[in-house]
């Protein structure tokens, strides 16, 4: 069974594993011949993502030789926030985490604080306010939700009576987010060690994709080779330089990003992509509302939008709770649907 990118939307992660019936009421595991990937992006866009990472390590602690999680887009650039030195220029001189769409869900920093008062629920919903009238004007890729560095700080579109305390909260809130997963804490350490590639009978799953340039590594350490090299180099003293800095680290980066393999033209040239004994891929990171089986079936297309926060306002953050507009009418958050939506897969042997 295979579970495509959940963002932020733990309810549905344990609705879509309930659907497996891998996992019995008691907790024990039902089939011992049976295997669960999840493919990456646990984190962002939904305001359960703590919830999420916390509920997929469970299973990977649990049942070690049954359940794999492959990291995903959003995990790796969490990683690399973590250490700010040199990645100012990625985004717009803040991190990735501070974007004012596809990152952290403003009610996520909840998940990250202790000893939540009004002012912090204030403050959350501020943040909500602040990010609609972003959304109106189109500034989606000149805002960040920083307090006091990257282009224009959400604060200008908050309100003046709530802005010192949004920028005094918005600024602990960060630190304590990231601090979370530094290397040495138990969610830090788990997102480290997450493979970059999985291999279960003929199929390869992988978060992005495999090109050209990703496959002269793959080809040359194989698929053990790629995961130790980047547990190796996870820890968040080597991480940015591995990444930017040597050949292996950028044809991880691409792994976890890449888009080629989904244009029709790849496929004659899908399987010289993959490694000797590999006939199929499959990927996350490149959503739509169903999973697609593409290149004959060699190809698999497998983020279904399973998280309802992205499917109810795409990157955008909106409370999902009721519906909210603008003040200038331009943009409106939707209610979101409580159903989960979406397909995972079973892929049978032989």
């Amino acid at each position: 069974y295979v579970i495509g990118d959940l963002h932020g939307d733990v309810h549905c992660a344990k609705y879509w594993v309930g659907k497996t019936g891998l996992v019995a009421e008691d907790g024990k595991w039902v089939d011992d011949s049976s295997k669960l990937i999840f493919l990456g992006d646990y984190i962002d866009k939904g305001p359960t993502s703590r919830q999420t990472i916390e509920y997929v390590k469970s299973l990977t602690d649990q049942f070690p030789e049954v359940v794999s999680a492959i990291i995903g887009n959003h995990e790796l650039e969490l990683l690399r926030d973590r250490d700010a030195v040199g990645n100012e220029w990625r985004w717009g001189g803040a991190g990735f985490f501070q974007l004012a769409y596809a990152s952290v869900h403003p009610g996520e920093y909840l998940n990250f604080i202790d000893d939540i008062d009004s002012n912090d629920e204030l403050v959350v919903e501020a943040l909500y306010n602040a990010s609609l009238e972003v959304y109106s004007y189109g500034k989606h890729g000149n805002v960040m939700l920083s307090p006091d560095k990257g282009g224009i700080s959400i604060l200008e579109f908050v309100t003046p009576e709530l802005r010192a305390l949004v920028k005094d909260r918005m600024g602990t809130y960060q630190k304590s987010y990231l601090d979370s997963f530094r290397s040495g804490t138990e969610l830090g350490n788990w997102l480290e060690r997450r493979p970059i590639l999985a291999q279960v009978n003929n199929t390869l799953f992988v978060h992005g994709g495999i090109s050209p340039d990703a496959t002269q590594y793959l080809t040359k350490i194989g698929i053990d080779g790629i995961n130790k090299l980047f547990a190796s180099n996870a820890n968040e003293d080597n991480l940015s330089d591995f990444l930017d800095r040597t050949g292996e680290g950028r044809a991880i980066y691409d792994m976890v990003t890449y888009r080629g393999n989904h244009e029709s033209s790849s496929c004659p040239h899908l399987s010289k992509l993959l490694p000797d004994g590999i006939s199929r891929l499959g990927v996350g990171h490149t959503p739509d509302y169903h999973v697609r089986l593409l290149c004959d079936g060699n190809f698999l297309a497998l983020d279904s939008s399973l998280g309802r926060w992205y499917r109810n306002s795409g990157n955008e953050y909106c409370p999902g709770d009721k519906v909210q507009t603008s003040k200038n009418g331009r943009y409106t958050c939707k209610k979101m649907k409580d159903k989960c939506e979406g397909q995972i897969i079973r892929i049978k042997n032989g």
